[in-house]
């Protein structure tokens, strides 16, 4: 029983890596124009409506965890960014 749980859990986990390496892929898209734009790395609106996207289509039982859980994207995406952005810039000189 643990086992077919866990091998449920290896292939969520597959597909969820996947799925985040397209999201980072994007990421570096958005540092690009933000470097090009000089756009600021944080947008609080933004990551407000991605909070109240999970909000309101979560389970209210694991609405908290979810939401912890996309802080930490957020969070790696915007360290993502500053990374690229630093290239960019660095580039530049």
């Amino acid at each position: 029983m643990l086992e077919t749980q866990r091998e449920k859990i290896d292939t969520i986990d597959a597909q969820l890596m996947s799925l985040l390496t397209q999201r980072l892929a994007v990421s570096r898209e958005i540092a690009t124009e933000k470097a090009r734009t000089h756009t600021p790395l944080t947008n609080k609106e933004r990551e407000q409506a991605i909070y109240e996207q999970v909000k309101a289509a979560a389970n209210p039982e694991v609405q908290g965890y979810l939401k912890t859980l996309f802080e930490d994207i957020i969070l790696v995406s915007k360290q993502y960014q500053a990374h690229v952005i630093q290239e960019i810039t660095d580039s530049e000189k």
